[in-house]
């Protein structure tokens, strides 16, 4: 757990000549609630998304490094003065800089320092945040400081990486999880998607549980921060489960991939597989009676009675004596109209055999295509990420004529008020990444089973140049002296070697595959017993969720919810929506419905201010800090308001931070009277106040 102590924000100027002198804002904070109270315009978002930023979750607001912040904080700002026309002073940013004081439930404290803008304009400077090991107060130049890196590969695990320092610090000790963006699979659970459940920003927080929540590449990462939080089992289980699904997934992949292999060599030597499992089995006696059958003169042999049939056919023929060509006549008439229809035969085989292949090798190139434009796009939006992290482009155009700066938009869609969810060029790089890897994992099969398919090609020519080498040599005795020796009854009794020879080599083939099919089988067996004995949810887990929903409710009910009723209302414990508050009109119903779509809009705030408070209460693994920016959403009324105060006011030994307007705020018609709301708390002992000046911005001479 941690706690904020204090909060600066230190900016140079162009245009100051005294070094001495900075501008900027000085906040303490203290445990339990702390309220930063202002009109609208002051300055509230401005110090909220400085502690994002000081604390490395500027993804948490939709973006990387200082992009995120408003142009006060890095470009220029204004100061009221009575003594300039307008009343306004504009200051350009040389130097700023945001100082965060944070303590640990062991009771040791850093300050952090993170550079928004530097004099040099070196953006290297803002990926790094330095830890010092004292207070704001008692720094200098002689204070231990530590420098961590962000935005860098490893900034979750390795020593001097800023979240791997930082889950150190608060004491959370991050769990190991599925990611499917890594190339083993497995990352931490990143602090940053924690923390979508601990701040609330005022645009888009207000809009679903953890909306905010940064994409990874974890699956189901909102189920995950809750198990983690609320320090369920089945945190632990569910990356097991995912673990034996990859890996049983995997085997699957293996077993059809073997079972190709067989079809090939059915397929090459006109044979048919027998009792091979299609679908994989854990079971290794289901290959007691599986074989490879060929047939001969109609009659299906394994390759062991097919060997021995042809060695005693060998045998046989070694015994006798060669025939002359006359004597062979009549036999050899009959086996050259044999070879012609088996010739023909095989030359179909090959024409439909190519106009497949063919087939295949189209679509390897067009999946070859395909992923070289991938690759480009790719290289495009890492081009296009790179710009933007080095702000290039600068926000402030966005959305802005060029001539009169008046605010237009390229959607039409957003101008019919329809509302879509973009992606971030962090989710388009991993989202192609992903389907970069899903292609050349097509292209590795496709391409071994053409590689497979040229050995058999290979074969199907090979046999057709038999036949007709044996067709030659028929056509050539047919019109021999009678008195010469058969040529044909000696290549007879060579081709027979040569079978027996291929047929060994083949029982040797099959048998080794089936083989790697039994040692699939054990393995996918030993999952399947793991996978049995993981319980999905334990009575521990079970007994949490209890106590989490019933307090949940109470903060629900509290804060004036009226959608439905409390009996109506449950956390699911399956899917879908697990975790969350759904609607059942009977304990029964199978398919229970989101609490979003059940409730109103100023109710569903309700339940993000009950569910983050539970959050808080009942998280044995949570961090201790939450942040609430403009709770007083889609008219919420000032009771609702003044019970979310004076609940968060009980709660001593964590930290809640509530950034509020006391005027009007979008979505509510009434103006919000703060007094009023805390009159019957007592300030200093139950809350600390923070108010903005009615009449000057956060921003000004740091005194």
């Amino acid at each position: 757990m941690f706690k904020i102590n204090r909060l600066k924000l230190q900016i140079r100027t162009n245009e100051q000549s005294n070094p001495d002198i900075y501008y900027g804002f000085d906040i303490p904070f203290e445990n339990g609630l702390n309220i930063i109270a202002g009109e609208n315009s002051k300055g509230k978002s401005t110090i909220s998304s400085c502690i994002y930023y000081g604390l490395g979750m500027e993804e948490l607001l939709g973006g990387q490094n200082k992009k995120v912040l408003d142009k006060s904080l890095k470009s220029e700002f204004n100061i009221y003065d009575e003594d300039v026309e307008d009343n306004e002073q504009t200051f350009t940013v040389k130097v700023s800089r945001v100082l965060i004081e944070i303590e640990n439930s062991l009771g040791e404290l850093s300050t952090l320092e993170r550079y928004i803008t530097s004099s040099n304009d070196n953006e290297n400077k803002g990926k790094f945040i330095i830890s010092y090991n004292d207070k704001i107060a008692n720094i200098n130049k002689t204070t231990k400081s530590t420098p961590l890196y962000l935005r860098a590969n490893n900034n979750n695990s390795n020593t001097f990486g800023f979240y791997s320092w930082f889950s150190r610090f608060i004491g959370v000790e991050l769990p190991t999880v599925t990611n499917v963006s890594k190339s083993d699979n497995l990352s931490p659970l990143y602090l940053q998607t924690i923390f979508s459940g601990l701040f609330i920003e005022q645009t888009k927080g207000w809009s679903d549980f953890f909306a905010t929540v940064p994409y990874f590449g974890i699956p189901k990462t909102k189920e995950k921060i809750v198990e983690f939080i609320l320090n369920l089992n089945e945190l632990s289980v569910s990356s097991d489960k995912d673990r034996i699904n990859n890996e049983i997934n995997e085997l699957k992949k293996q077993w059809a991939s073997i079972n190709s292999r067989l079809d090939l060599i059915s397929s090459e030597y006109n044979a048919t597989i027998k009792d091979v499992p299609i679908e994989i089995t854990s079971e290794k006696n289901d290959f007691n009676t599986s074989s490879l059958l060929i047939f001969e003169n109609d009659e299906p042999l394994t390759i062991d009675e097919l060997i021995t049939f042809y060695t005693e056919e060998l045998k046989i023929q070694r015994e006798k004596p060669l025939l002359l060509v006359g004597n062979n006549k009549l036999e050899i008439r009959g086996k050259l109209e044999n070879l012609y229809l088996k010739n023909n035969e095989l030359l179909e085989n090959i024409e439909d055999f190519d106009l497949k292949f063919n087939l295949q090798l189209n679509q390897k190139a067009t999946l070859e295509k395909h992923k070289n434009k991938i690759i480009n796009e790719l290289v495009d939006q890492k081009g296009i990420q790179q710009v933007f992290d080095r702000a290039v482009i600068k926000e402030d155009i966005y959305n802005k004529c060029p001539t009169c700066s008046q605010e237009v938009s390229d959607d039409l869609i957003s101008s019919e008020h329809v509302k879509i969810e973009r992606m971030t060029l962090d989710e388009n790089v991993l989202y192609l990444t992903g389907q970069k890897k899903l292609i050349e994992s097509s292209l590795n099969s496709l391409s071994k089973t053409i590689k497979e398919k040229l050995v058999l090609r290979k074969y199907y020519i090979n046999k057709q140049r038999e036949y007709e080498e044996e067709i030659k040599v028929i056509l050539k005795e047919l019109i021999s002296d009678d008195r010469e020796f058969s040529d044909s009854d000696a290549l007879s009794r060579v081709r027979l070697e040569k079978r027996i020879n291929e047929l060994g080599y083949l029982s040797k083939r099959f048998l080794d595959l089936l083989g790697e099919l039994k040692v699939i089988a054990d393995r996918y067996f030993l999952l399947l017993k793991e996978e049995n004995d993981i319980q999905a949810s334990s009575d521990e887990d079970i007994a949490t969720l209890k106590s989490f929903e019933d307090l949940y409710k109470d903060f629900l009910f509290t804060y004036g919810y009226t959608s439905n009723y409390r009996k109506h209302i449950s956390i699911q414990q399956e899917e879908p929506f697990r975790y969350f508050p759904v609607y059942k009109i009977s304990p029964e119903d199978k398919q229970p419905q989101t609490i979003r779509i059940n409730s109103s809009a100023s109710d569903f705030v309700r339940n993000l201010w009950a569910y983050t408070i539970t959050l808080l209460q009942k998280g044995s693994n949570h961090p201790g800090v939450i942040m609430l920016d403009e709770p007083g959403q889609h008219k919420i009324d000032s009771e609702s308001l003044k019970s979310l105060f004076e609940s968060s006011s009980k709660i001593k030994d964590k930290q809640i931070i509530i950034f509020t307007s006391i005027e009007k705020v979008p979505g509510n018609d009434k103006k919000i009277d703060l007094s009023e709301i805390l009159k019957d708390i007592k300030e200093e002992e139950d809350y600390y106040i923070y108010k903005l000046d009615d009449v000057h911005k956060c921003i000004r001479v740091l005194k």
